[in-house]
């Protein structure tokens, strides 16, 4: 059996400096990084890196949007889908920053937006969709020729450098801030601040594209990682897990074959500006995910361990095996 792990965030980005490694307890992952053989790449992000393992080729983007929708029960056709992210934009001091994800819509409320949002874009040949009430969709026949940036990288980061890019971009920008004018003035949001519930006043576009006609993997079945992850599986016709607790619980579950784990805890501290958490989560890693198999692979349970880590400055690819511990 053989276990790919992959951990988005694992090392932090040079520029956040090296004060967070002071006092870190990561014995397992500090011996397996060190053991292993490792491989140095330029950076890809995670939504990247699984695309590419899963045979999904780039358009403008990689066309997660069309995938998701799919796995949600949406027939995509061959209109070109975005995700439409209901986010909550702050305003910094020299700066707008997307602060969080807003999921907490309810069906009735979800409807009613879109609804809002269909009437204002239909002369514009949109049409935004929920198959869940937390995941917002926009198609349109025509396929632009704009780039974006999935919202798990753009969040805390400047607004301004992540916006969509390309030939068609300004029409995009003008769409997100038509979009922040309706929720606004919508009596759905007016409602919810009246009672202190939260508000999304801005959509976050990203993961463009028609859907591909297949995906295919060397991976058995997927573990964690969330829609992405579920929808790239569902493409290629294997099985989505949810993570479990810790390795050991995976160990007692897994049968053989080649398994992809996801465990993207210490992206999402990391990303919300959580160094303590960030901290954290690596030791919980390390405890509970990073030990375990490295015992796995001692007693023959496993293989090969491979771990996977993407930052903004590189993608390290670490490979262990039983003989690795010498």
């Amino acid at each position: 059996m053989h276990c790919t792990l992959l951990i988005p965030d694992l090392l932090p980005p040079a520029d956040t400096g090296s004060g967070l490694y002071d006092g870190l307890a990561t014995p397992a992952l500090s011996a397996a990084l060190a053991r292993g053989d490792t491989v140095k790449s330029p950076s890809v992000s995670s939504h990247e890196w699984l695309c590419e393992h899963f045979g999904i080729a780039r358009q403008h983007d990689y066309p997660l949007a069309a995938l998701m929708a799919k796995a949600d029960g949406t027939d995509p056709g061959r209109e070109c889908w975005f995700c439409a992210e209901p986010v909550e934009v702050r305003i910094g001091r020299d700066r707008l920053t997307i602060a969080r994800r807003i999921d907490s819509y309810t069906p009735g409320e979800t409807s009613a937006l879109l609804t809002a949002f269909n009437a204002h874009f239909n002369t514009d040949g949109l049409k935004f969709v929920a198959s869940q009430r937390s995941h917002w969709y926009v198609h349109t026949p025509d396929v632009p020729d704009v780039a974006t940036t999935p919202l798990d990288e753009a969040l805390n980061r400047s607004v301004d450098h992540h916006l969509p890019r390309g030939t068609q971009a300004i029409a995009w920008h003008r769409v997100m801030n038509e979009a922040q004018m309706i929720l606004h003035a919508h009596p759905v949001n007016e409602a919810r601040e009246a009672r202190g519930a939260a508000v999304a006043n801005s959509i976050w576009l990203w993961g463009g594209g028609t859907a591909p006609s297949s995906a295919q993997t060397t991976f058995s079945s997927t573990w964690g990682g969330h829609h992405p992850v579920a929808a790239l599986s569902a493409a290629a016709g294997i099985a989505h897990h949810a993570l479990p607790a810790t390795a050991n619980d995976w160990l007692a579950t897994a049968t053989e074959g080649h398994h992809l784990v996801v465990c993207d805890t210490t992206a999402a501290a990391l990303r919300a500006g959580y160094l303590d958490g960030w901290r954290a989560n690596v030791e919980t890693l390390d405890r509970d995910w990073t030990r375990p198999l490295v015992s796995a692979l001692k007693k023959n349970q496993l293989a090969a361990l491979t771990l996977v880590s993407c930052n903004r400055d590189s993608l390290l690819t670490t490979q262990l095996t039983a003989a690795s511990r010498w």
